[in-house]
């Protein structure tokens, strides 16, 4: 036998259906799909809802049973009040708006939702552990805090990690060392009085501290919105003319590091010799003066260009022209008068034909300065 409430979701799952049919059958196109769609969506929820009832049959508890005052649902204490429902839902829904949007809200809402899925299953099961709410709410921390303290910690850390770079990228240079030096002045400040304070509350304090983060949230939302300043790219050597043109530039050069730390797969030590020779040093014959050195293909290794002139210079390496690409060229920044640079060299494996321009190191702007490359 149906109960009043089964049958009445049962009503509402067939009035569903007919309502489907009958819009399928008079609205064509994407319209009456959709609109279909919606109703059918809506029956399936009615005859969950009708099951459900029907099973319970509608929570009625005869009234010869014995011991119904104490088993039945409606002795029983309320579930306590969560947030998890309404974080489920808005993960539901965020999933179907990145399905049709951008994938990353769809995976913040399968996070949310399975988030929601299991805070939600873990209370439900503690509230209903013993008859003692203290316990239950015990037993609850006890299994979820050392999973939900470091979550939200990492989360809580990128957020606030995220907006403060949201917020300095917003501002040009200058206005952003100034806000740098109020934003830490504050929270030094804050962290102060805090601890001074001996009268302050962990409320106070938790919603000082609470007021804070969604400021500096909203600003950094805010900010992300208006998007970032311009930032023009850093200049390097790489394609630049002075490779093979020579001369200093201040932007790449004067800012240069002039020593080179320890490095591996150096093959060779390049001197630039105060008589303008450029001579090569091989690893294992530091008394031999070369002029090529052996470069394996396909590995990348590197030199250090030593500069003994009196003026500043750079090393340039030409690894040849194939086919019709334009020739491969690299260069170190300008090496002060005794110091050093390092450059790096990676011959291809595919540039397996001879190339149609020489392969060699050279001084840009001094002719004849070379140490010609060998790959074998």
């Amino acid at each position: 036998m149906f109960t009043t409430g089964s049958k009445l979701f049962f009503g509402a799952t067939a009035l569903s259906l007919a309502g489907a049919i009958v819009y399928a059958a008079s609205t064509g196109g994407p319209t009456g799909l959709m609109g279909t769609v919606g109703l059918v969506s809506l029956a399936v929820v009615f005859a969950f809802l009708a099951g459900i009832n029907y099973l319970n049959r509608d929570g009625n508890v005869p009234s010869m049973q014995q011991g119904a005052e104490y088993t039945a649902a409606a002795a029983q204490p309320p579930v306590g009040r969560s947030m998890w429902p309404l974080i489920a839902a808005v993960g539901v829904a965020g999933l179907l708006v990145g399905a049709v949007s951008k994938p990353v809200v769809f995976k913040v809402s399968v996070v949310a939702l399975l988030a929601a899925v299991v805070e939600w299953m873990v209370q439900g099961w503690s509230e209903r552990a013993s008859a003692d709410s203290e316990y239950n709410a015990t037993i609850r921390k006890r299994i979820l805090h050392p999973l939900e303290f470091p979550i939200l910690g990492a989360v809580g850390l990128g957020a606030v990690v995220y907006s403060f770079s949201r917020i300095m990228l917003s501002l040009d240079v200058e206005t952003g060392k100034i806000v740098f030096i109020v934003i830490g002045a504050l929270i030094l400040g804050g962290g102060f009085l805090f601890a001074s304070t001996r009268k302050a509350t962990k409320g106070t304090v938790a919603g000082i501290c609470a007021l804070g983060a969604v400021a500096l949230l909203g600003a950094g939302v805010a900010s992300a919105v208006q998007g970032q300043r311009h930032i023009a790219p850093h200049p390097t050597t790489a394609g630049s003319a002075l490779c093979l043109e020579g001369g200093t530039e201040g932007e790449i050069d004067n800012r240069s590091s002039q020593d080179v730390s320890a490095k591996s797969n150096v093959i060779a030590n390049i001197y630039l010799q105060a008589d303008g020779d450029l001579v090569a040093f091989i690893n294992g014959y530091p008394n031999v003066e070369y002029h090529e050195i052996a470069v394996p293909r396909s590995a990348t290794v590197g030199v250090i260009f030593h500069n003994e002139s009196s003026a500043p210079q750079r090393l340039t390496a030409r690894l040849g022209t194939f086919g019709a690409n334009p020739e491969v060229v690299k260069c170190t920044t300008a090496a002060n008068p005794g110091k050093q640079t390092y450059l790096d060299i990676k011959i291809p494996k595919t540039n397996a034909a001879s190339p149609t321009s020489p392969m060699e190191l050279m001084i840009p702007g001094a002719p004849g300065k070379v140490i010609a490359i060998i790959v074998p």
